[in-house]
C-alpha cells in the first residue's frame, strides 16, 4: 500500500491507553501530543480504546485536545469528548454483581469499580497498593479514582448502575481459582495485566465498542487503524481494518497485528498514526 493510499484508507485511530498512547510512567509525551493535533487537523479522527473509566481519562483528553471520542470501560461506555456526550452505556446486571463479590468472599482482593463513570477503589495506602501488585498505576488510581472504605458493598447498593468491576489480587493461586467460581454468570472475564480480572457486562468488548462508533460516524471498521498491545487490545484489533502492536506489545498482540510499531517509551502509537495515517515515511515500522 502507498502513503497515498494510507493515507485516504484510515479516517479513525483506536489507541490503547496504558502500554500503548502512555508512555512506561503513565503519561504522554510532547511528541505524541502533537502528532495526535496534527491528525484532527488533517481531518483524521482519533479515539481512545481503554478499559479505564472516563474519571481516570480527564487529565489526558485536558492535554489533547485532538481526542475526538473514547471507547472507555472496555467498550461499555462509548463518549463523545468535544459534545461531553454519552452515545452508548451498558452496565452489569445486579444480581450478577452480587454473585462477583460472593465468588470473592475468603480471597484477599481489593476492589476497582466504575458507576456513572467514575471510579471507586479501596485500598488507597502504599502497602495496600503493593500487597495487590498495582504499586505501577497507584499515580493512575489516585488521580482518577475516589478511594472509599468498602467498594463492593458501594457495587451492590448502586443499582442498575455498575458498568465494571475489577478484582486485584494479592495470592495468584487465588487469583487462578477465581474464575471457576463465577463460570455460571453472563459476564465477560478479561485478563488485568496480569494482575487481576476485569470483569464486564457480556456485551460490552472494545471491538463491540467500535462497531458502534463507526455506526455513530458513518465509517467501515476496514477505516479504522487499532493500536494495543495486551490481550484485551485483540479484539478490537481482529476488527480494525490495520492492526499495529506496539513493540511492548504481548506475543499474541504480534503475531495478529499487521503491523509492529516502536514501544510505549519511543512513541510508537504516534508513530503509527504518522505512518499510516499522515503518509511519513521512514519511521522505522514493520510490516
Amino acid at each position: 500500500m502507498t502513503a497515498r493510499d494510507t493515507m485516504a484508507e484510515y479516517r479513525l485511530a483506536a489507541l490503547d491507553m496504558d502500554g500503548t498512547l502512555l508512555n512506561a510512567d503513565h503519561v504522554t509525551t510532547p511528541y505524541t501530543r502533537e502528532v495526535i493535533e496534527r491528525a484532527a487537523a488533517a481531518g483524521k479522527i482519533v479515539a481512545l480504546s481503554t478499559g479505564r473509566a472516563l474519571s481516570e481519562l480527564w487529565t489526558h483528553l485536558r492535554q489533547i485536545p485532538g481526542i475526538a471520542y473514547v471507547i472507555g470501560e472496555s467498550g461499555a461506555c462509548i463518549y463523545d469528548v468535544r459534545q461531553d456526550r454519552i452515545l452508548h452505556k451498558i452496565t452489569l446486571d445486579d444480581d450478577d454483581v452480587d454473585a462477583i463479590f460472593t465468588a470473592a468472599e475468603g480471597m484477599d482482593v481489593t476492589v476497582q469499580c466504575f458507576i456513572d463513570n467514575q471510579s471507586y477503589m479501596t485500598g488507597e495506602s502504599d502497602e495496600a497498593m503493593a500487597a495487590h501488585h498495582v504499586t505501577a498505576f497507584a499515580a493512575a488510581f489516585r488521580a482518577g479514582s475516589k478511594f472509599i472504605d468498602d467498594a463492593a458493598a458501594l457495587c451492590r447498593a448502586s443499582r442498575g448502575r455498575v458498568s465494571k468491576v475489577n478484582l486485584y489480587f494479592a495470592d495468584a493461586a487465588e487469583r487462578a481459582r477465581y474464575p471457576e467460581r463465577i463460570r455460571c454468570l453472563n459476564v465477560a472475564l478479561k485478563d488485568s495485566v496480569g494482575i487481576g480480572w476485569e470483569i464486564s457486562p457480556p456485551e460490552a468488548d472494545k471491538a463491540k465498542g467500535l462497531r458502534f462508533l463507526c455506526d455513530h460516524l458513518g465509517l467501515s471498521p476496514r477505516q479504522v487503524m487499532a493500536v494495543g498491545d495486551g490481550g484485551n487490545d485483540l479484539d478490537i484489533m481482529g476488527a480494525a481494518g490495520l492492526s499495529v502492536a506496539m513493540g511492548n506489545a504481548i506475543d499474541a498482540v504480534k503475531a495478529m497485528a499487521d503491523a509492529l510499531t516502536d514501544d510505549c517509551d519511543h512513541d510508537g502509537a504516534a508513530k503509527a498514526i504518522e505512518r499510516y495515517m499522515l503518509g511519513v515515511e521512514g519511521l522505522g515500522i514493520r510490516n
